[in-house]
């Protein structure tokens, strides 16, 4: 790695730039604290990005952010900004500030920065607070020499930015940031070393620190350019009443979530499923039905067999293993690419604590994260014409089954062999579900509410 570099980038205005973006940081899409009065913004690192020699007229930084409440609580979010006399049509959109006789302004997507911090990145150099590092991805010499053309924001996320570059890599900002290394990269550099093939390779990372501790800033990844999603794959099989072609996907995609499990299990190690740790389980499941109860009162006539099920789960006798699993399973986390089905975005839930991403769980939470998106899938696809054959299971079940016999034929056992943890796990998701609904997408919470009433022998 070169060493740091010693040359200081003039001073930023930090107090009138720090109540612009307190001004400007509610309104962005991955912000985390809407519904909470926010009372300032700090600024807590400003690194510069080492830009060329005859880019004199242009100033980059990674900021980190301090956003306070009024609760008293604070959250870590980052932003790629760019100082100069004149904004470039592309981000006319996203002006932060006037100061002065400069404009700053959002810059994830400029050109000239991504150019900058691939450099960082394939020379493992540093700059200020900024350091490059690299993985051994199997075309890494090609990303080393790559000139950076085209960007342009996927525009799809809600925690986080990507950037795709050339068509040919991804760059991801994480937005709200924890100390440590996030799981994402974390997960993405284990699965590179053993091999799995399962996950889309990653080139390297942008890290940078938070206190005393190390943050990552950025992944840079390959992009599968024209590679659908799960979702949409299982929705367009569903709308066309292509059966065979919805479970032979489904099958393919249990071998690939068994795959990057025993892929983690490997990197990872695992734990047995004590009768103390299912106890803990248990708790969880109950703990999140009562915060989810006061959100969604359609959940109380169902409250009492949700218990029983998750009680079940403290009354198993142990044996079972944890792991590190995906945490965010669903088929949107899938891409479906020529070599076949990849898994993306191991980053787990953006608003835990990182040790608490990290924890080993039951893979069976991932698989049922898969089983109800496929749910999910079946009930807002538009199917038109008439109904299946009512003696038959509709084609969400079998394609459930499709993953599971998929999954074991992968791994060796099928996830229903655990059929009382698997339960409680999808009703568990389920039951998550209804609140996520209720907070961000109200008209949608009568699919969890009619999956659990289904599952619970209520309809």
């Amino acid at each position: 790695m070169t060493p740091p570099t010693t040359e200081a980038a003039p001073p930023l205005p930090t107090d009138r730039l720090e109540r612009a973006l307190a001004a400007w940081l509610p309104w962005q899409r991955w912000y985390a604290g809407k519904g909470r009065a926010l009372t300032g913004v700090r600024l807590v690192r400003s690194a510069p990005v080492p830009l060329p020699d005859n880019r004199q007229d242009l100033r980059g930084f990674v900021l980190v952010l301090r956003a306070e409440f009024a609760d008293g609580g604070a959250d870590h979010f980052q932003t790629v900004v760019a100082l100069a006399g004149t904004v470039p049509d592309a981000a006319a959109g996203h002006v932060i500030a006037a100061l002065d006789d400069l404009v700053v302004y959002e810059a994830v997507a400029d050109p000239v920065l991504l150019r900058a911090l691939f450099r960082l990145v394939a020379g493992r150099q540093r700059s200020g607070d900024l350091a490059g590092t690299s993985e051994p991805a199997p075309d890494s010499a090609r990303f080393a020499t790559h000139p950076v053309g085209d960007c342009r924001p996927l525009g799809v996320e809600q925690s986080n930015t990507s950037v795709v570059v050339d068509d040919r890599y991804l760059v991801k900002f994480f937005r709200r940031l924890h100390p440590g290394v996030n799981p994402d990269l974390e997960v993405q550099r284990a699965l590179l070393a053993h091999g799995s093939g399962r996950a889309a390779p990653v080139y390297g990372a942008v890290e940078g620190s938070l206190g005393d501790a190390p943050v990552t800033l950025a992944v840079i990844q390959r992009f599968l350019p024209g590679a659908p999603d799960g979702w949409s794959v299982v929705t367009r099989a569903l709308e066309q009443g292509a059966t065979g072609d919805l479970l032979t996907e489904a099958h393919r995609m249990g071998r690939t979530v068994a795959r990057v499990h025993t892929a983690l299990a490997d990197a990872f190690g695992t734990v047995e499923l004590t009768p103390p740790r299912l106890a803990a389980l248990a708790a969880e499941m109950r703990r999140q039905l009562a915060e989810a109860r006061t959100a969604v009162p359609e959940l109380d006539p169902l409250a009492g067999d949700l218990t029983d099920a998750f009680d079940a789960v403290a009354a198993l006798p142990g044996g079972a293993t944890a792991q590190r699993i995906h945490g965010d399973l669903h088929l949107g986390q899938l891409l479906r690419g020529d070599a076949g089905w990849v898994v993306i975005d191991f980053e787990g839930e953006p608003a835990l604590p990182i040790p608490e991403r990290t924890v080993p769980h039951s893979p069976l939470r991932d698989v049922a994260g898969m089983l109800r998106s496929f749910d999910y899938a079946a009930d807002l696809a538009v199917r038109p014409g008439p109904a299946g054959d009512p003696a038959q299971p509709p084609p969400s079940a079998r394609a459930q089954d499709a993953f599971c016999r998929g999954y074991a034929a992968q791994a060796g056992t099928d996830p229903r062999d655990q059929r009382p943890l698997l339960y409680a796990c999808v009703l568990h998701k389920a039951v998550y579900e209804t609140l996520y609904e209720a907070r961000h997408r109200p008209a949608l919470r009568h699919v969890p509410l009619r999956a659990l009433a289904r599952m619970l022998g209520r309809t």
